[in-house]
């Protein structure tokens, strides 16, 4: 009975703890969306991608004067050298990002990234979302190129964390995570901003 008495209050105060932490961490996704959210809607924001997930599970394998190299696995390819960015100004983007897949129909020279400048966005919208343990905000948008529309799925969290996923007409679909950020002053002088 001694026990029963001891453990009864413990475990209201450890519910307690667990329900406040609960509480708190919900609090900070608020606001962080909500910084988040603003960063977005001011329409000047930069997307940097450091992982790529192609379709399918297997490993990419690069051939160089050094011999083979197999990279990734388990579809994942890390982009530590090689990082994807994505600028959105206004009503334009401007995107460079490496592509892991299957290519269906691209033209012979044109390189193997998703690449693109100063594309009229198209079909866009935004959403915040609001789930009981979920929060982020959903952004997709269409671009197009000399020769394919690319087709952008964007999940932005709290933190600054995104998953971006494209789909396009001549390749297969992949998705990068990464960081969204304002737009630094070094990129900006590049973009002659």
């Amino acid at each position: 009975m001694k026990t029963l008495k001891t453990i009864i209050p413990i475990g209201i105060l450890l519910f307690t703890c667990l329900f406040a932490m609960g509480e708190k961490k919900q609090k900070s996704d608020t606001a962080g969306i909500a910084k988040i959210e603003q960063l977005m809607k001011s329409r000047e924001f930069y997307i940097e991608v450091d992982q790529a997930f192609p379709t399918g599970n297997s490993s990419i394998t690069i051939d160089s004067k050094y011999g083979q190299k197999r990279i990734g696995g388990e579809g994942y390819v890390s982009l530590a050298t090689n990082e994807g960015q994505l600028f959105i100004l206004d009503t334009i983007a401007t995107g460079r990002l490496p592509f892991f897949g299957r290519a269906y129909s691209t033209e012979y020279g044109q390189g193997g990234g998703i690449e693109f400048e100063k594309a009229k966005i198209e079909n866009e919208s935004f959403k915040v979302i609001n789930k009981r343990k979920k929060h982020y905000i959903e952004y997709k948008f269409n671009v197009r190129n000399r020769n394919d529309v690319f087709n952008f799925y964007v999940e932005v969290y709290g933190n600054g964390k995104c998953s971006v996923n494209v789909t396009s007409n001549n390749r297969a679909s992949i998705s990068y995570g990464g960081d969204l950020t304002p737009i630094p002053d070094d990129k900006r002088k590049a973009l002659g901003i």
